[in-house]
């Protein structure tokens, strides 16, 4: 049974041991994917996520630049977000997706979007679908970055 508390969120900055791993990982369900085309030198991103637990990279969370839906101008988007599949179902998803919006809490841009084939998982989290076309079996998703009013 894997102890869920010992898991860590780590930033990786760009000589992490992580990354290479991270990578990895997301190559192996997206093959054309690698950070470093999205982490370009002036890109602006915040850092790459990783759930770490005993020094084994256990998924990991990147943004990308894109244009927003809507509107004209790039922002920041979530574009990966990938758990091993031994360990899916635990919340560690869940976790990095809250992390990655944490991290965008700033007033550069209204909204964070996701491309995503498990909107479910988005929703659960309090994102809502954004009207746009996309391929079939997916979905923009979009949270809002403004702090919310108490009621």
């Amino acid at each position: 049974m894997t102890n869920l508390h010992r898991i860590e969120l780590l930033h990786c900055e760009e000589n992490s041991p992580y990354l290479a791993q991270l990578d990895q990982l997301f190559q192996s369900e997206w093959s054309d994917f690698r950070l470093c085309d999205a982490y370009t030198k002036d890109a602006n991103l915040p850092p790459v996520l990783v759930a770490v637990m005993n020094d084994v990279v256990m998924g990991g969370l990147a943004y990308s630049r894109f244009k927003e839906p809507h509107r004209s101008g790039d922002v920041i988007w979530i574009n990966a977000v990938f758990v091993c599949a031994e360990y899916r179902g635990k919340g560690i998803a869940s976790r990095l997706i809250n992390a990655g919006v944490s991290q965008l809490l700033e007033p550069s841009q209204d909204y964070l979007y996701a491309y995503t084939n498990v909107p479910a998982l988005y929703q659960s989290l309090g994102w809502s679908e954004v009207d746009i076309e996309y391929e079939p079996d997916h979905k923009v998703m979009g949270i809002s970055l403004k702090p919310q009013l108490p009621e």
